[in-house]
């Protein structure tokens, strides 16, 4: 029997320690709203409340606890964390998107739903939004109920009919008798619902707004399902949400509200960009009401450095309303920086860019990575001319777009680190990856030494290695036969989302197109995996989609009233989306502005103007952001000047052996056999010989260099340091010939 810590002798995991506000959070047993800016560390703080749950026996088994999000990166970092907190334990720590959780309930209680109001088994899931011609379409079909004229749908704008829809469809509870429902959506509702739950399986349906709102109506028809759902899960985390819609507050509200379950919700208004979606704009307001929920403000930003936090601040305040200030906590180094940079034209400022980048990345001082290219909308095309000008200088620039929540799906974490090991024999960040997602899919505890998870780790390995070397020798043999190891079944009994075969199957498909892609472009399939991973590549992404991520440095392109075209019609949330990419910097923030760029509509090079986002520069430069320009101010050719010989030489010499890469900041090369015993036997993970001791890589011994070296290498090529295997009396080092004269010689 498991022995549990006691609450009072319980300390925080992996981290020193908590401030007062955080650990009261932790500890709690009443449902609590924790009000936690950018930087708060919120990710960690749930965590840490999972890890006190779960091991002081607070959270005692069978039951479980239920950690939603609003991302799926989100959900899977969440995961992760709370799997390096708690061991074995964690098998008790379900995380996933709300959408996720509607589904899976509809899924497995469908039979329990009226049966009008009951999907098909094998419904398809719409992800693409209503067009305006399918919203008319639908709407001029409808019969108009006695006592009611037709609305003039004919005269509406695309964006009216297509929000009317939406409103019909996703706004309301079902079965649409609600006091406030009116009586035209309460007639049109059910008939729009009808006509969507009666599509082929092979026809885009139901979606995840609607989805919500099956799983709540499942649930207030069935007392016994909810009261099984709440005896399973005794407390529930809620990150992002200020981003709650109403479907989804439906769904929390039937599953949770007024149980013995303890909620706690995490967010920060200040960061609530949702509202074109339909995140409701008093979700905090309602939780309090409706939850009796306690709230605490987490204070500290432990991501940015005090020059951008109080620049944060001064935006909170003056934009925002907001009083309660940020203090930044000193865990970052370096001072920070923001600046306004203007250019003639979208050609000059690429140039511009393009070259700052550069010269940080050759001087070693930066990695790729390192930067993230933002734009409010329209990605893909406003970042084409930066995409070509980094090209010409061997960096690439990608929409991460597509990729982004690819990467963090379970199974692609199990395939890729499988295919990791394949190509590489040896890779200790690919290895314990791979232990991890495995020791979760089934159930072993992967900080128990024992032979069985490392063999079926294996297992993993040598299926991608037969799969890319068999006739086929394909990415999707190889993807195929990873899988086929714990197979379909194990997936979907292990992971709610993919309890959907269609959705399994996209993934799949989605992940053998993405490598594939890479392996036609690059020839190899290391070099299509290390691209897929985003190794040596600058992130690009929407603002929307940089929310919970962090970056060394944030370039926002077009400060510009095109950009930001329906400010003057939602300047609150727009105002909170510029806080929001702001506050996803460490230690830089680059707004750019041009007097002349494409409409990304069109491609017609336009006039940029600034009057409609009036608002954005005046705070900046209350703050003192400076606007420079590379052809009036001349300390511009600071920032991109650089020496090209040398210095140029060696950083090729460092990508050549993947210096910049995001796995390791500090290339290596890892030996085949070692060369003080000459032992070659060594597990996929191994970093040191099992029987002498010695690393199985070289490396400089100058802390500030510390750059990977060659196995034969007795002195650093970059700084000229001796090498650890000089260190160790490995490699002999060059000694010059001795000279001497026949009196030397004693005979």
């Amino acid at each position: 029997m498991r022995k549990w810590n006691a609450e009072h002798e319980w300390k925080p995991v992996g981290v020193d320690k908590l401030d007062d506000n955080a650990l009261n959070v932790v500890r709690s047993n009443t449902n609590t709203l924790v009000l936690a800016g950018p930087g708060a560390g919120k990710t960690e703080l749930l965590a840490q409340r999972a890890s006190f749950l779960l091991t002081t026996g607070r959270c005692p088994s069978p039951r479980r606890i239920l950690a939603i999000s609003f991302k799926v990166d989100a959900a899977g970092n969440l995961a992760k964390r709370v799997r390096e907190r708690c061991g074995d334990l964690a098998r008790r720590f379900d995380s996933m998107t709300l959408d996720a959780f509607a589904k899976s309930l509809v899924d497995r209680f469908r039979l329990a739903l009226p049966e009008e109001w009951r999907p098909g088994p094998s419904y398809h899931v719409r992800t693409e939004p209503f067009t305006a011609e399918e919203a008319r379409h639908w709407l001029k079909g409808l019969p108009v109920p006695k006592g009611h004229e037709r609305p003039p749908i004919d005269d509406w704008s695309d964006n009216e009919v297509r929000r009317v829809l939406v409103s019909i469809i996703h706004g309301s509870r079902l079965p649409y008798n609600d006091d406030d429902t009116n009586e035209l959506r309460r007639h049109w509702g059910p008939l729009l619902w009808k006509d969507f739950l009666s599509k082929s399986s092979d026809e885009p349906s139901l979606t995840f707004p609607m989805l919500n709102r099956l799983a709540a109506y499942l649930l207030r028809c069935n007392a016994k399902i909810a009261d099984a759902l709440r005896a399973t899960y005794a407390y529930v985390f809620m990150d992002e949400f200020q981003d709650t819609t109403h479907a989804q507050w439906d769904l929390v509200v039937s599953a949770f509200k007024g149980s013995s379950t303890i909620v706690t919700a995490v967010g920060d208004d200040k960061q609530r960009i949702m509202l074109w979606a339909g995140a409701m704009p008093d979700a905090f307001r309602r939780f309090q009401k409706e939850f009796k929920a306690t709230p605490i403000r987490l204070a500290r930003n432990y991501r940015s450095v005090p020059e951008l936090v109080e620049i944060q601040n001064q935006i909170a305040r003056a934009m925002l309303g907001e009083n309660a200030t940020a203090t930044a906590v000193r865990a970052r180094t370096g001072a920070g920086a923001c600046w306004i940079w203007k250019f003639a034209d979208a050609k000059r400022e690429a140039e511009f860019i393009a070259q700052w980048i550069r010269k940080q990345v050759i001087g070693g001082t930066k990695s790729p990575n390192d930067f993230c290219v933002l734009a409010r909308q329209h990605v893909g095309t406003i970042i084409r001319p930066l995409q070509r000008a980094l090209a010409a200088h061997g960096l690439r620039l990608r929409d991460e777009s597509f990729l982004q929540d690819l990467r963090e799906e379970p199974v692609t974490q199990i395939v890729v680190n499988s295919i990791r090991l394949a190509v590489r024999g040896r890779d200790p960040d690919a290895w314990a990856n791979l232990l991890q997602e495995i020791s979760y899919a089934v159930g072993l505890d992967e900080s128990e030494p024992g032979a069985r998870l490392e063999r079926l780790a294996v297992k993993h390995w040598k299926a991608a290695q037969r799969g890319l070397s068999s006739e086929q020798s394909s990415v999707g043999e190889a993807i195929r036969q990873v899988i086929d190891v714990l197979g379909h079944e194990r997936y979907r009994e292990v992971y709610p989302r993919y309890s959907s075969e269609r959705y399994f199957d996209e993934i799949i498909d989605r992940l053998r197109d993405a490598l594939e892609d890479g392996v036609h472009r690059l020839g190899d399939v290391s070099a299509a995996v290390d691209d897929f991973l985003g190794v040596n590549v600058i992130p690009a992404m929407t603002i929307h989609k940089s929310k919970g991520l962090e970056f060394d440095t944030v370039i926002l392109i077009g400060l510009e009233d095109g950009q930001w075209w329906n400010f003057p019609n939602q300047p609150e949330e727009e105002k909170r989306a510029f806080f929001v990419a702001f506050s996803r910097a460490i230690r830089r923030v680059i707004f750019t502005y041009c007097e002349l760029r494409s409409d990304p509509s069109d491609g017609r090079v336009v006039s940029q103007a600034r009057d409609k986002i009036g608002s954005l520069y005046d705070v900046l430069q209350s703050a003192g952001v400076e606007v420079m320009s590379p052809d009036e101010d001349r300390r511009f050719g600071e920032f991109v000047r650089v020496d090209l010989s040398a210095q140029y030489r060696q950083a090729l010499r460092q990508r050549e052996v993947g210096i910049m890469s995001a796995e390791r900041e500090k290339a290596v090369q890892y030996v085949n056999q070692c060369p003080r015993c000459n032992n070659e036997d060594f597990s996929p993970g191994a970093q040191y010989c099992k029987r002498c001791g010695l690393r199985l890589y070289n490396t400089c011994t100058n802390e500030e260099c510390g750059v990977g070296a060659s196995s034969d290498a007795a002195y650093c090529e970059m700084c000229g340091h001796e090498t650890y295997y000089n260190e160790q009396g490995v490699v002999a080092p060059w000694r010059p010939p001795l000279e001497f004269s026949e009196d030397d010689i004693p005979f």
